[in-house]
């Protein structure tokens, strides 16, 4: 089947699926997970691939995603055997872009903010059947979704999200944040 070039997508599952063209920069995977950074800046120009680098580190660890495990089989990736058994969705994965926050005040921006921030919270909403968190983090989480917690809790929301993860899966977890 002949590749397909898929302007403006940014979502590594969908291209691949799709037999859209992807130049292979799955070894990065392996180089950012290696690097000894806690925090890990990509300052890029627009239109270089930062969206769908983060897509695909998404795919590639998201411990949520493993019926994923395939879409690396014809990448260099998954010739680095050892660390694909060690690494490939086994942790859990926030990946939240800040793009679409745009505002000319700051309250403005904050509701933006806010409903971005419960749009990743409903993604995780299976954590408020866990056995693992107790019921501070559950009213912490049911207020977040439903958009009535305070500034400071937003200001902790990320934070609080993956130790919430954290609990639940007993991983560390991985934060990629687009657009910051």
């Amino acid at each position: 089947m002949k590749k397909r070039l898929k302007i403006g997508r940014s979502n590594f599952k969908t291209i691949i699926e799709d037999n859209g063209y992807f130049v292979d920069k799955t070894l990065f995977i392996k180089e950012f997970f290696e690097n000894a950074s806690d925090i890990i800046l990509m300052p890029r120009p627009k239109r270089f691939g930062k969206t769908l680098n983060l897509s695909m580190l998404e795919h590639f660890f998201d411990i949520q995603k493993s019926e994923n495990i395939n879409l690396f089989s014809d990448f260099e990736i998954f010739k680095k055997d050892e660390f694909c058994k060690k690494h490939q969705n086994k942790y859990p994965v926030i990946n939240i872009s800040l793009k679409d926050i745009k505002a000319v005040s700051w309250n403005k921006l904050f509701i933006h903010f806010k409903r971005e921030i419960a749009s990743l919270y409903k993604k995780h909403k299976f954590l408020l059947k866990s056995d693992k968190l107790d019921k501070s983090d559950i009213d912490n989480f049911k207020k977040i979704l439903s958009r009535e917690a305070s500034e400071i809790d937003y200001k902790y929301s990320l934070i609080d999200l993956s130790e919430y993860l954290k609990k639940h899966f007993n991983k560390d977890v991985i934060i990629l944040v687009d657009e910051y």
